[in-house]
């Protein structure tokens, strides 16, 4: 039986193309996969050359899905699928689909009839189109007739398919991290950040809502991508693993940061900046203007400072670790512990940082990076291995990092 799509044809410069919307129901059965075995032939081949990149089921399941089932607002933007034969030949007017024209628009708008033996290629969108389908099983009745707006491209060969991929995701840019952040209003750990950047001082008017990183001459401390990840670290120690499932931070959901619900999270977080902020003396200056937060990165040539390692961002999620570490160790007595570690660090950028949060006279903001200053924060503070798991796991990624620069 074809399927029947109400949709407004179009065409740029060579490409035609029609704009309409599926239902959930219909994306599930009619859209294959990347993965599907059925695509190898059309891509080269298994083992020449992928359809795209591999599915990421735990962003799916994680992320993906859980927005679709518990967002009353979630929105999609369209999928670009492409009608791919079950012949393999190039998409056929009168055989594979017809597109009857409603009288008076032109020719423009009207039904497109697809062939039931016509396949969907997810050119654009394999990770939502994953999650629709897995949505629609965990929730058949509610998600069934949900729609999603889609832009359905004929298939012309094996070339203008990959063309057609490549155009789509090569010259799709994703906005910032710290943007996206910025405009959400849904996820409760954003949430909560944001009453941390007005409740904490030296974040108040000093966090980056608009990068990844600070620009060289940024007046600011932190960004917004960078809190929020110190934040997903700290909630977990705080609330376990999941986290997101606690009820106190479920509802947050869509809450302003302003609303008094929100401090019985932030302020447990901000107990812990408090503590950050009050055992860096340097960042006393920026709260007083004596300094700007760009000489705290990279130092003074006047006065030859070479600058601090708290002030990147491997600083503070280093910092953000450790932290959680040792609350996860001892969740009613870790503050006296954290300040311990925090002054006992020489904190200048030099050569005891070779190997660690820095490689040469470069401060190296990696995932290892990150654990290995961890560890060597619980190390200087006097902190030992056997103070629990995680204390353990971040001693090993300091000694890790520290084995690979051994001559």
């Amino acid at each position: 039986m074809a399927i029947r799509i109400p949709v407004v044809k179009g065409k740029t410069l060579a490409t035609d193309y029609w704009l309409g919307s599926l239902t959930f129901s219909a994306i599930s059965k009619y859209v294959k996969l990347p993965e599907n075995p059925d695509w190898n032939d059309v891509f080269g081949g298994e083992g020449e050359q992928e359809a795209q990149r591999k599915l990421n089921r735990q962003r799916v399941n994680s992320e993906i899905v859980p927005y679709l089932l518990e967002s009353d607002d979630a929105f999609f933007s369209s999928l670009a699928l492409i009608l791919v034969p079950g012949t393999g030949r190039p998409l056929k007017e009168g055989t594979d689909f017809k597109f009857l024209p409603t009288e008076g628009f032109d020719d423009k708008i009207g039904i497109l009839e697809i062939d039931e033996s016509v396949d969907m290629f997810p050119a654009d969108g394999q990770h939502r189109s994953a999650a629709i389908i897995e949505a629609l099983r965990q929730k058949r009745e509610r998600m069934a007739q949900q729609e999603v707006p889609v832009v359905i491209l004929p298939y012309a060969s094996k070339e203008k398919m990959r063309q057609h991929f490549s155009d789509l995701n090569l010259n799709a840019k994703p906005v910032s991290q710290s943007i996206g952040y910025s405009f959400e209003s849904r996820d409760p750990v954003v949430i909560v950040t944001k009453r941390i950047m007005k409740d904490v001082p030296l974040f108040n008017g000093r966090v980056n809502e608009q990068s990844n990183s600070l620009a060289k001459k940024s007046p600011d401390v932190i960004t917004m991508g960078t809190l929020v990840q110190a934040h997903q670290v700290l909630l977990e120690a705080l609330y376990g693993p999941k986290y997101k499932d606690q009820h106190d931070l479920k509802a947050l959901r869509q809450v302003d940061p302003a609303d008094s619900r929100v401090s019985s999270v932030s302020d447990r977080l901000r107990e812990i900046w408090e503590v950050v902020i009050s055992n860096i003396p340097e960042w006393d200056l920026i709260l007083k203007n004596k300094v700007h937060a760009r000489e705290l990165r990279d130092g003074d040539e006047t006065t030859g400072e070479p600058g601090y390692v708290f002030a990147f961002g491997i600083g503070w999620q280093a910092i953000a670790t450790a932290a959680a570490a040792l609350v996860k160790h001892h969740p009613d007595d870790w503050s006296e512990d954290l300040a311990r570690c925090l002054t006992a660090v020489d904190w200048k950028k030099g050569p005891q940082w070779h190997g660690i949060a820095m490689v040469g006279d470069r401060v190296n903001n990696t995932g290892p990076g990150i654990k290995a200053t961890a560890g060597y924060l619980l190390k200087e503070g006097g902190i030992p291995a056997s103070e629990g798991a995680d204390v353990k796991s971040l001693h090993e990624a300091l000694s890790k990092s520290l084995q690979s620069i051994s001559p």
